[in-house]
């Protein structure tokens, strides 16, 4: 079956379930935000460690008062997260995701410059993950191609326009889930490394979380 075949035929319900759950949250932050950032964000910062949990939670918040904010994170995540959950199958899909979370989410706290919200650190971990992929796979190879200058470059002028004070971006969810996806994209694009990209995306979250834990503890 080709790829273009695969996406044709497959329903990406976990994309769709994902798309769900940012709106349902969005809904409640329109009608009582404090309750929903004090539930879904905040207890990373005042609960340390037994609220590392919102390292996932975070990733469904977006700005109650920048509409933007969820409106292009969904747009990129329904039309990247498609496609992947249906060439890679929806357990895959599942499990890059929950990495993707972890690693944008703890990336943005440790070099990001603080706590961060929103879904587009795993939107650029899944274009990443494409981009390691794509070796193997000329239509991951196309699609990266045709979309690399808007995506990359967006995460560059994202970082222009917060070292100039003009926006506070979230750039080391950008770039950590960027790079993350990539090593995790080369398991399947560079299989005759298999086993040292496996390696590293496994040793990167542990990595990020006994980091994140000294942070937590020492209150840093």
């Amino acid at each position: 079956m080709s790829s273009e075949s695969a996406v044709a035929k497959k329903t990406p319900y976990v994309t769709y379930a994902v798309i769900g759950l940012c709106v349902v949250v969005y809904l409640w932050e329109l009608t009582n935000y404090a309750a929903a950032k004090a539930a879904l964000v905040d207890p990373i910062a005042t609960q340390g460690i037994s609220g590392v949990w919102t390292l996932f939670t975070m990733t469904l918040v977006h700005s109650h008062t920048q509409p933007t904010h969820i409106i292009f994170n969904l747009m990129a995540f329904s039309v990247l997260g498609r496609l992947l959950e249906t060439i890679f199958g929806p357990l895959r899909f599942t499990l890059l995701l929950i990495a993707l979370a972890w690693v944008a989410s703890a990336a943005q706290i440790e070099f990001g410059g603080g706590i961060g919200i929103g879904l587009s650190g795993v939107v650029y971990g899944i274009f990443g993950f494409m981009i390691g992929a794509s070796p193997r796979s000329p239509f991951l190879w196309w699609f990266v191609k045709k979309n690399a200058p808007m995506l990359i470059g967006w995460a560059v002028l994202c970082l222009v326009l917060t070292q100039t004070g003009v926006m506070s971006i979230g750039n080391g969810a950008h770039f950590g889930g960027l790079i993350y996806g990539a090593i995790y994209g080369l398991i399947y694009g560079l299989p005759r490394y298999r086993y040292v990209f496996v390696g590293l995306a496994v040793i990167i979250p542990v990595a990020l979380g006994v980091n994140l834990f000294a942070l937590i503890t020492s209150g840093g």
